[in-house]
């Protein structure tokens, strides 16, 4: 007899195999991943950036020679590298070079003169032994005042716009100087594709979307477990005819950014590296990718920026992850590839920056209205009310998750981990503070985050900033909304961006609302502004809406 709950009746789970649901996870490294799935294709090309394409084979020898030269530094197992990169193929192939021989990375988004408190606080912190950074100048790495830190052992300037000097050397100057590898380069490889599965190898960061970024660190373990999650659950064969060219244009300093990237390369698909700014945006379908990995702001940006006569049949499938997208945007999405003569279907996800692989997928699957897909196949979730007793099917709650490719707290901030990952049945679960709804047949809606609820007047019922949201987008004339809790909590106020060329009242707005909302939900406030905030996941920046 059903209960109706998850846990219990499994019926999302259905069909399922137990080796997918329990996968066994080995804590291989990066680049034994890599070697084990195209160690017979490396002929193939492995990634395209800046024009350039790069084999396998290439972009073996790179790894190799780049661990090697951190070896005859005297940089090792148990040290730290921090790259300072955003998506290149020098800055892959670093992170994997030092994977490879157990050194632990730290990766931070390229820095300008008014982030440098926050990158001098990570530089003290992590406190690395070696600094890779990308598209600075010798003389602008000079000046600053890490190079004379104690800890500090050498730096890497990787495509440096002054000549190369003995101290500084450029990445195709590295290869070169170091041609004649350590003899223990591959032993000591080989003794690090297995690391310790307690053993932070990756730091990353979350989007900092409720305060400031907060550093997450990955084992090598939670990343294969992320590549076998995708595997598991999307049904993707790595030399599958379709997967001709994978887009990836999240920073990877991010674990949005880094889960797409990383896991494609190490899966044998073949990756193109991408900046997020409107100008490479615009030149997306020069690239002929076959998916495309980004967000809802992403595709937006696809659409307005892309040429009208753009050929962009190659596409068929745009993964749009980080927000909710909603369904008029969805739409739209569509009809705009269809008239653009692509056959491409949008997979509209839900994910977690604390994990990899940890959210939805929509790979293969209908695509159902006000859904973000299924769970991932492998990480364990529970939908759970206010005092964490489960709720059941097509309940709201909020989402908690175990995985084996969660992250392992928040690096140097032991409060913020015991109130986030709690333990319950024996397992670690990570505590979203996300409200879903989870289906019987498996299809997941993200209702919103918990704290945007407000309180209704005179009701005492919670109204969720997402449902006001969606009613919002649904009247004529609105192209976004954001709504967000006043001061008080007592009430939500809703900032409206118009289509171009339209015209509306504040209460021509809330006449609209009175189809789909009732008194109670209604936003107190109504503001109409150009554009919404965003942060670069594509999320809307509510915290600075707050302030406004």
């Amino acid at each position: 007899m059903k209960t109706g709950y998850p846990s219990i009746d499994k019926t999302h789970l259905q069909g399922i195999p137990e080796e997918k649901l329990h996968p066994n996870i080995l804590p291989a490294s990066m680049f034994a991943t890599f070697m084990k799935i195209n160690g017979e294709h490396l002929d193939e090309v492995a990634i395209e950036a800046d024009g350039k394409e790069h084999t396998k084979l290439d972009f073996r020898e790179d790894v190799i020679k780049f661990a090697g030269w951190l070896l005859k530094l005297g940089v090792g197992s148990g040290d730290k590298m921090m790259v300072v990169t955003p998506n290149s193929y020098e800055g892959v192939v670093a992170v994997f070079g030092a994977n490879a021989i157990g050194v632990q990375v730290v990766i931070v988004k390229p820095i300008t003169e008014t982030e440098m408190d926050a990158f001098f606080e990570d530089l003290n912190i992590h406190r690395p032994k070696v600094i890779v950074f990308y598209d600075s100048s010798a003389e602008w790495v000079n000046s600053k005042v890490f190079c004379n830190s104690q800890f500090v052992k050498a730096f890497l300037v990787i495509k440096p716009q002054d000549p190369y000097t003995d101290e500084y050397y450029g990445f195709k100057n590295v290869m070169e100087h170091f041609n004649d590898l350590p003899e223990d380069t591959m032993s000591e490889i080989e003794k690090h594709s297995i690391s310790k599965e307690d053993e932070p190898m990756i730091y990353l960061k979350t989007s900092g979307s409720a305060s400031k970024p907060k550093t997450l660190p990955f084992s090598n373990r939670a990343i294969f477990a992320a590549l076998i999650y995708a595997a598991n659950s999307t049904g993707t064969d790595t030399r599958d005819e379709s997967v001709k060219k994978v887009l990836c244009q999240a920073s990877c300093y991010h674990g949005y950014g880094f889960m797409p990237l990383f896991v494609n390369i190490m899966g044998g698909n073949k990756v193109v590296l991408a900046g997020a700014a409107p100008e490479d945006i615009a030149k997306y379908y020069e690239l002929k990718p076959s998916y495309i990995y980004g967000s809802p702001l992403t595709l937006r940006q696809f659409m307005d920026l892309t040429p009208k006569d753009a050929d962009i049949s190659s596409l068929v499938a745009f993964f749009c992850a980080g927000a909710a997208l909603h369904e008029k945007d969805y739409d739209e999405g569509i009809r705009y590839f269809r008239e653009h003569g692509s056959q491409a279907e949008i997979r509209n996800n839900y994910g977690v920056s604390e994990g990899l692989c940890i959210g939805t997928y929509s790979d293969h699957i209908e695509h159902i209205p006000g859904t973000s897909g299924k769970f991932y196949i492998g990480p364990e979730w529970l939908i759970v009310d206010e005092e964490g007793k489960e709720v059941k099917y097509g309940e709201v709650g909020e989402a908690i998750v175990a995985a084996e490719s969660l992250c392992q707290g928040y690096f140097g901030d032991e409060e913020l981990t015991r109130e986030c990952f709690i333990q319950r049945d024996d397992k670690t679960f990570f505590k979203t503070g996300d409200s879903l709804i989870l289906r019987e047949d498996g299809y997941v809606s993200f209702i919103g985050r918990d704290k945007r609820f407000f309180i209704g007047v005179g009701v005492f019922e919670k109204v969720n900033c997402a449902t006001v949201e969606e009613a919002i987008s649904k009247l004529d004339g609105v192209e976004r909304n954001a709504v967000v809790v006043t001061s008080d909590e007592a009430g939500a106020k809703a900032f409206i961006v118009l289509e171009p060329g339209c015209e509306q009242s504040e209460d021509a707005i809330r006449e609209g609302l009175k189809k789909f909302l009732q008194d109670y939900q209604m936003p107190r406030e109504i503001v109409f502004v150009d554009e919404l905030p965003m942060m670069e996941s594509g999320k809307v920046n509510y915290k600075k809406l707050e302030t406004m």
